[in-house]
């Protein structure tokens, strides 16, 4: 009886998770790296994204020709704070500055559904230590500008 029981748990699990899986919600996104030589300008990439009907993109930094090329889009962004501006940021009124001139200064134009603070710091990392702290600025400086 044991085994049927888990049996029938898995069973019932396994429906659950199947349940909330909505193929015809699902939207492919991808990652616009900017590190190349010969790359297309960024009205092409978004050109490109839109006939592909891809809706979602990540951005590892800001880029002001890529926000430029979003305006309007209906592409939404997760857009990265990059490695190199985590000790900046840890100060808000670097954060405030930065939310400013790459988020404000484009929204509602440009649809930002999140902001990755840092990419890939390992805990050992002389790094690790702004990451917080940069973190809860960029969000505060994004909550005090909405």
């Amino acid at each position: 009886m044991a085994i049927f029981s888990s049996s029938m748990a898995a069973m019932l699990l396994l429906g659950l998770l199947t349940a909330n899986l909505d193929p015809t919600v699902a939207q492919i996104g991808v990652c616009y790296g900017m590190l190349g030589n010969n790359l297309p300008n960024a009205r092409e990439v978004i050109n490109l994204y839109k006939s592909n009907n891809i809706k979602r993109m990540r951005l590892y930094d800001p880029n002001q020709q890529a926000f430029q090329a979003l305006r309007g889009s209906n592409i939404e962004v997760i857009l990265g704070v990059s490695n190199d501006q985590l000790q900046n940021l840890a100060n808000p009124s670097k954060a405030q500055s930065w939310v400013q001139s790459n988020v404000v200064a484009y929204w509602p134009s440009v649809r930002f559904r999140y902001i990755a603070v840092g990419n890939e710091v390992p805990p050992s990392s002389s790094l690790a230590q702004f990451v917080l702290p940069a973190l809860v600025n960029v969000f505060n400086a994004v909550r005090s500008a909405v």
